[in-house]
């Protein structure tokens, strides 16, 4: 009985590293399919949300109306990053 439960013991531990990868991978996978995506439906007209995808960093959704009046997901449109003003080296 106890080299039976020694057995199941061995057994049981050499699967936990596996197991938990797998748990893992389900819920990363699980997690990224729940994030709203660019042309999803949404409720409400100006509504933010953060798509999240696997190696990718997390970007800004914007609830938006289209032409034939549904409400989406779409990727709000950024205006560009100020330009830095650089001094020319050769001034006089």
């Amino acid at each position: 009985m106890l080299k039976a439960s020694i057995q199941l013991r061995q057994y049981c531990r050499s699967y936990w590293g596996p197991l938990a990868g797998i748990i893992t991978g389900l819920f990363f996978i699980g997690l990224q399919l729940s994030s709203p995506h660019v042309g999803d439906s949404c409720s409400r007209l100006g509504e933010v949300a953060q798509e999240w995808r696997i190696g990718l960093p997390t970007r800004g959704l914007m609830c938006v109306a289209t032409i034939d009046g549904q409400l989406v997901y779409d990727r709000p449109i950024m205006p560009p990053p100020p330009r830095t003003k650089v001094a020319a080296l050769n001034q006089f």
